[in-house]
């Protein structure tokens, strides 16, 4: 890791009861040692508000969440706290120290992810979130660069900076938007009150980033990001990685519904779908407008798993299957038309007035 990028003015040889080793990290508001814990001498993170926020009084509230909502969880795919204190007027907390790199560097390691690998850790990070929803506890900020893997492979979320406790009172109020708006839910970019709903949500964009190295939506400036998450549709995995597998192109695209009743409800949902994926089930389209799905014949038994309609009829994700009789959704198909009308009707007006608008040129040089 580049420490370069990191400032060097304030690093102390011992915080409390723990010998500073080196920076490992800084973000908006708390700086990350690697730290020796005296007496044990035990390897940890320690997590330090920087001292220009310790009188913040905003600042330190979110802090003490972080540490609280964290102390809260005792899971294998979330690190683990051992100590929240204040010294000197410093606020701190120590936590599991990882040794190996975050899912973000782990990304742009690879030209391509291994299948199997984004597989892995789809579900280790379901496993955790699971557990933070069982106990009321919403993360919010799901990203790569909070997803931290070890040496053996294990990946554990951290970073619960603006965690929302569901069972007391939020430090954001509804209409102020926090997080990274690359991983956003529409509710969430447009500051609105956030269910387990938004995590599931910026779970997907996490799962398409593994498949595709980018995120789904973005843009030059932050705003311009939370725009395209309200409005745009995202383009299935598949268009940009061809072995994608079907099943897992469904479960990313329900994650991405701009709706939270049209998304999966709970993360054991997600998971049970996330089990029942075939790698070698792979998306087959002949044109990018009508996305066909070539349907495998073999018996449900033979590809491993047993079949279970990821689609939701509400979500107009009809296009992306077959119609309610079971046949193929093709231009044959009267619904074909009706729903392309529904969901494009705005592209087909404009291509119609810049007709009208050709043949009234012609008709004018005539």
């Amino acid at each position: 890791m580049d420490k370069s990028r990191f400032s060097s003015d304030w690093i102390p040889d011992y915080i409390g009861n723990y010998q500073i080793v080196e920076l490992v990290g800084m973000g908006g508001m708390g700086v990350i040692y690697k730290a020796i814990q005296q007496g044990l001498d035990r390897t940890v993170a320690l997590k330090v508000l920087q001292p220009q926020h310790g009188q913040d009084n905003e600042s330190s509230a979110r802090f003490e969440t972080e540490a609280r909502a964290i102390s809260m969880l005792n899971h294998q795919n979330i690190v683990q706290i051992y100590e929240y204190g204040k010294t000197k007027d410093v606020h701190f907390f120590a936590m599991q120290f990882v040794d190996g790199e975050n899912l973000a560097q782990r990304i742009a390691r690879h030209d391509v992810m291994p299948l199997a690998e984004i597989m892995d850790f789809s579900k280790q990070i379901c496993r955790g979130l699971r557990y933070a929803h069982s106990m009321n506890i919403i993360h919010r900020d799901i990203k790569p660069q909070n997803v931290l893997i070890d040496k053996n492979n294990i990946a554990r979320l951290t970073d619960f900076g603006i965690a929302k406790i569901v069972s007391q009172s939020s430090i954001t109020m509804t209409g102020v938007t926090v997080g990274t708006p690359e991983y956003m839910s529409p509710e969430q970019a447009e500051g609105q009150e956030l269910t387990k709903q938004t995590d599931i949500y910026s779970l997907g964009i996490l799962i398409f980033e593994m498949l595709t190295k980018q995120p789904p939506f973005s843009a030059n400036n932050p705003i311009a990001v939370a725009y395209k998450q309200v409005h745009e549709l995202p383009l299935p995995p598949s268009s940009k990685r061809k072995d994608t597998p079907k099943r897992l192109e469904l479960i990313v695209l329900k994650t991405l519904k701009k709706r939270t009743e049209e998304r999966y409800q709970s993360i054991e949902e997600m998971l049970n779908d996330l089990d029942s994926v075939n790698l070698d089930e792979k998306v087959n389209r002949t044109t990018v407008m009508l996305r066909t799905v070539k349907e495998n014949k073999a018996a449900p038994e033979a590809r491993g798993y047993v079949e279970k309609r990821i689609v939701d009829r509400r979500s107009g994700d009809r296009r992306y299957g077959s119609t309610d009789s079971g046949g193929p959704y093709t231009i044959f198909c009267r619904e074909y038309w009706i729903d392309l009308l529904y969901h494009d009707w705005l592209i087909i007006a404009l291509i119609a007035i810049l007709y009208l608008l050709f043949f009234w040129h012609l008709g004018a040089q005539g």
